[in-house]
């Protein structure tokens, strides 16, 4: 299972690793930083290493959009917004977060519904057609959008447990503890007070959650992985 990582000058670091520290969980899975030259790509946190080039990779079966600076740029590359539109067809799943939804909002994916992005993205985002939805997570088709980091990891984990159900889910929420990731699931109460916490801070509109598809009961809540 080929995960192509879609990269261009600004991408953030950390948008990269909320996905990629999930998906390198799965045993059979092959993550590509796809850009337009091979190396490293700039951005927040150093960036993100290119290993293929849009040539190179045709068919993923997910394809991640993350954020970072430079959104408005990389909306009109058209590189980037060709190979978007050449692989959403044939992939399982696409997602992006953060202002990374402007970029696919820009490739014309979105087919003018709303999304969920980075707050201050939403003037730009509108420019290409899509409102900022109210929700945290967003899917149109097989298209999945989401506000950033955090959610990031949430809309991976998804994306594992509708490629290999539940069973993969807890095979990665183990690797991610192992490896110190994330910490250990800190029981449903505990986990909802501090989305709920992170609602109330002061660094953007709260906005209401999503639970269908932000924080679905056996990513988050599966007792199998729960420990107090």
């Amino acid at each position: 299972m080929q995960i192509a990582v879609a990269l261009s000058p600004g991408v953030s670091a950390n948008e990269c690793e909320a996905f990629t520290a999930v998906f390198e969980h799965l045993p059979d899975a092959e993550i590509v930083g796809v850009a337009a030259t091979l190396g490293r790509v700039d951005g927040p946190g150093g960036g993100h290493e290119a290993t293929a080039t849009f040539d190179d990779v045709r068919a993923p079966d997910v394809v991640i959009v993350p954020g970072g600076l430079g959104c408005a740029r990389a909306a009109v590359d058209d590189d980037l917004g060709d190979w978007l539109r050449a692989v959403a067809p044939v992939c399982r799943w696409m997602a992006a977060s953060s202002t990374g939804t402007v970029v696919v909002a820009a490739a014309g994916l979105l087919d003018g519904h709303a999304a969920a992005t980075h707050w201050l993205a939403s003037p730009l985002l509108a420019s290409y057609g899509s409102a900022t939805s109210q929700d945290r997570v967003v899917q149109v088709g097989n298209i999945i959008t989401c506000e950033g980091q955090i959610t990031a990891m949430h809309v991976a984990l998804l994306v594992t447990l509708r490629l290999g159900g539940s069973d993969a889910v807890r095979d990665v929420r183990e690797g991610l503890a192992r490896a110190g990731s994330i910490p250990t699931p800190p029981g449903p109460a505990r986990w909802r007070r501090w989305f709920d916490e992170r609602r109330r801070r002061p660094s953007g509109p709260a906005r209401p959650t999503n639970r269908e598809l932000v924080a679905p009961d056996v990513i988050e809540f599966d007792p199998v992985t729960h420990h107090r």
